[in-house]
């Protein structure tokens, strides 16, 4: 395989399989750790986000190696950066390729903090909603986001893709990680409550002034009884928060 990969670590609770489309993410989020990942200095990192070389091609060559194996396993539409930058909705190659995943008969999933740029490919989610499902990343709301992730579309924008997924007929989730703010993360799971079919939680990691703010363990707790008592059960705790002591 090319550029179709099984994730390691702690990208593995997210999905078994995954594609990265763009180099660079203009996100600019203060947590990623992707730059640090790839040892790539952080401002360079967020400038731009261009296409990786020659990536419809190749992968299209590993849909064709995933059909000839009959995969059933989830492909994840990204991890390190977001297939829905903003120079996506003039070059399309995120689109492609979920054209090509859609045609194949494969599983997959989007991650992603791009808003309504996703509903340009709607029709191409309808098409295949039995085998796809679209996720959003939410950390913070009512602008206290934009101090995090000052080039993503702000919360209101992508709670509005929620929606629209759900009248839509897609299957959809909501990665709460990092969460940084507790109060404000049981907020978003009240008032998502009725459109996300899937939860994922987890911790802030590598901001110690912040992190020692919070007793992460009561949190956890708290989240379960907050799930408990909404009648949620399609959830995920990450192992940042189940392997506290």
């Amino acid at each position: 395989m090319e550029v179709i990969y099984e994730p390691k670590g702690k990208a593995k609770e997210y999905a078994e399989l995954a594609l990265n489309i763009y180099n660079g993410c203009t996100h600019s989020c203060l947590y990623c750790f992707v730059p640090q990942m790839l040892h790539i200095d952080r401002e360079r990192f967020h400038s731009n986000a261009n296409p990786k070389k020659d990536i419809l091609i190749r992968a299209k060559k590993d849909i064709r190696k995933l059909i000839q194996k009959q995969e059933k396993r989830v492909i994840q539409l990204t991890f390190t950066g977001d297939c829905y930058q903003p120079d996506e909705m003039r070059l399309g190659i995120t689109r492609q390729i979920l054209e090509a995943l859609a045609l194949a008969g494969l599983n997959f999933t989007i991650l992603t903090k791009g808003g309504m740029r996703v509903l340009r490919d709607f029709d191409i989610l309808k098409s295949c909603s039995d085998r796809c499902s679209l996720g959003v990343t939410l950390t913070l709301r009512d602008g206290d986001e934009l101090d995090w992730e000052p080039g993503a579309p702000s919360f209101a924008e992508r709670t509005s893709s929620l929606y629209e997924a759900k009248k839509h007929g897609i299957k959809t989730w909501v990665s709460l990680e990092p969460a940084i703010d507790p109060l404000q993360t049981y907020s978003i799971i009240n008032d998502l409550k009725d459109v996300v079919d899937h939860w994922k939680v987890g911790k802030l990691n590598y901001f110690p002034d912040v992190e020692k703010t919070v007793d992460w363990v009561r949190f956890r707790e708290d989240l379960r009884e907050l799930f408990l008592k909404l009648g949620i059960t399609d959830y995920y705790l990450k192992k940042s928060l189940t392997e506290l002591k």
